[in-house]
């Protein structure tokens, strides 16, 4: 029974339909204090990474009337718990609404293209990150990181000149904290396109102590390697698995090291490393069934030599 319905219910005297009235309008004055606090509390539970809670009260609210800042609350929480399709939902509801500003349209297709990014969908991705480029004219660090999207798109595509093009502008705008990333980015594509002392020389802008440092120092093992320079491959290779464990925990490493040796004609090194690599990798790891492979040809090119002798 309502309030209404009980006003009726308890006869017609002034006072009690006073009191009624009051009740109801008390009772109004509550539930939209509620409903705003329901708003709230999405926020404050996505902020506070409560994130389920903060969806199960959003999916509970009425559409008419929900804030901006809500529903990008909701739609970072769906994002959070591995929903991408219902954040890419939200997010592209809000991205229909007429009154956002430049920023708030940038954010979202920002945020839209990094989404479209993990699901392995790099055209999509490419297209979101072009309109946030688009809508920013000046130079900004949020231009920056959809610049760099943009180039990681293009190069996950295969179109590395295009690639080049977008990161080398997000590296010249980019602030320190974005700088070492960008400039890993850049150096592999620039690897790509066989631009090997270009890709060297942005490399050094990624500090020793930074979290990408080990992906670097791999990336500059193999430039050396691309360069046929077998000594600096060398010094990269041993520096990385001393300094930089967890970026050469797979068996790449020993493959390029095996390499090195085959191509100096030390066969006796080549074979322990090999060996060593059976140990530790299954036989149908790719880097071991490669230097196995290559081991297997120079052994067989020895035997040619001595049968010629």
């Amino acid at each position: 029974m309502n309030t209404l319905s009980c006003c009726r219910s308890r006869g017609r005297g002034s006072l009690r339909v006073l009191s009624c009235v009051v009740s109801l309008i008390f009772g109004c004055a509550f539930a939209i204090v509620a409903h705003a606090e329901h708003q709230i509390d999405v926020q404050r539970r996505s902020a506070d990474g409560d994130h389920f809670k903060a969806l199960s009260i959003y999916e509970l609210l009425p559409q008419r009337g929900m804030n901006y800042t809500t529903k990008i609350a909701a739609a970072n929480s769906a994002w959070a718990l591995g929903d991408r399709k219902k954040a890419s939902e939200i997010f592209d509801a809000v991205l229909r609404e007429a009154d956002l500003n430049a920023e708030q349209r940038v954010r979202i297709s920002l945020s839209r293209g990094i989404i479209e990014f993990q699901e392995e969908r790099y055209q999509e991705s490419s297209l979101f990150a072009q309109k946030a480029v688009a809508l920013l004219k000046d130079r900004s660090p949020l231009r920056v990181r959809a610049l760099l999207l943009l180039g990681r798109a293009q190069t996950e595509m295969k179109r590395f000149a295009s690639a080049e093009e977008s990161l080398t502008e997000a590296l010249r705008d980019s602030g320190s904290s974005d700088r070492p990333e960008i400039a890993l980015a850049l150096a592999n594509v620039q690897t790509k396109l066989g631009k090997l002392d270009e890709a060297q020389k942005v490399l050094k802008l990624v500090p020793a102590s930074h979290e990408y440092a080990g992906t670097a120092v791999r990336l500059l093992s193999r430039i050396a390697l691309l360069s046929d320079d077998t000594v600096r491959a060398k010094f990269w290779l041993d520096k990385g698995r001393t300094n930089y464990e967890e970026s050469f925990l797979d068996s790449w490493a020993d493959f390029s090291l095996a390499r090195i040796s085959l191509r100096e004609g030390d066969l006796v090194t080549a074979r322990g490393i090999v060996e060593a690599a059976r140990e530790r990798f299954p036989p149908s790891d790719r880097w071991l069934i490669l230097m196995e492979a290559e081991l297997e040809q120079a052994e067989w090119q020895e035997r040619d030599k001595g049968i010629r002798k």
